[in-house]
C-alpha cells in the first residue's frame, strides 16, 4: 500500500491527492509572491535596534504579515520589547508591530496574539527600510532566541 512511483521528474512537483490520485502542484518558478521568511537572531544590546535590525532585501516593497519571536532564554532580569517598522534608520525604535512584549519569560510571542496597544497585524515596509525590536524598559542581557519574519514582496 503506499504511493511512491512518479512518472515525471521536471521542475513541477507532484503529491498524492485524497483518492490516491497524483495532484501536480503548482512550480515555485517565478513565485515571488510567495510567502517568505526571515530568520534573525535576537541580540541584547538596550539600544534602538539593539535586539533585531532586519533590512527589507527586496527590491520592491513588501507586506509583513507576521513577526514571530521565539525566546529560548529569558533576559536576566525584566524586560519588555518594541518590535516595528521604520524608514529613519536600523537604530530606531518603532512599536507599530509589537509594544512591550515581556521577555522575561522565555516563550513565543507573535503581533497578532501579543500586539500590545500599539502593535498591529499587517505593516508595509519599503525596500531597503528596517524591522527593529528594541528594550522598551529594563534590560535585554541574556536574551537568546530568534526572530522569524513572515512577509510578500508586492
Amino acid at each position: 500500500m503506499g504511493y511512491t512511483h512518479f512518472d515525471k521528474i521536471s521542475a513541477n512537483a507532484f503529491a498524492i491527492g485524497a483518492h490516491g490520485t497524483e495532484v501536480e502542484l503548482p512550480s515555485m518558478a517565478g513565485a515571488d509572491r510567495a510567502i517568505k521568511v526571515a530568520k534573525v537572531a535576537l541580540g541584547v544590546a538596550d539600544t534602538g535596534g539593539g535586539v533585531l535590525a532586519w533590512a527589507n532585501p527586496e527590491t520592491t516593497s513588501i507586506l509583513i504579515q507576521r513577526v514571530i519571536f521565539d525566546v529560548t532564554t529569558k533576559s536576566t532580569g525584566a524586560c519588555t520589547l518594541d518590535v516595528g517598522t521604520t524608514a529613519t534608520s536600523a537604530t530606531t525604535s518603532s512599536d507599530n508591530l509589537m509594544d512591550g512584549i515581556d521577555v522575561a519569560t522565555a516563550g513565543v510571542f507573535d503581533n497578532i496574539t501579543n500586539k500590545g496597544e500599539s502593535g498591529k497585524s499587517l505593516q508595509k515596509l519599503a525596500s531597503g527600510k528596517w524591522v527593529t525590536a528594541s528594550k522598551a524598559s529594563g534590560s535585554a542581557a541574556g536574551l537568546a532566541g530568534f526572530a522569524y519574519i513572515e512577509y510578500v514582496v508586492i
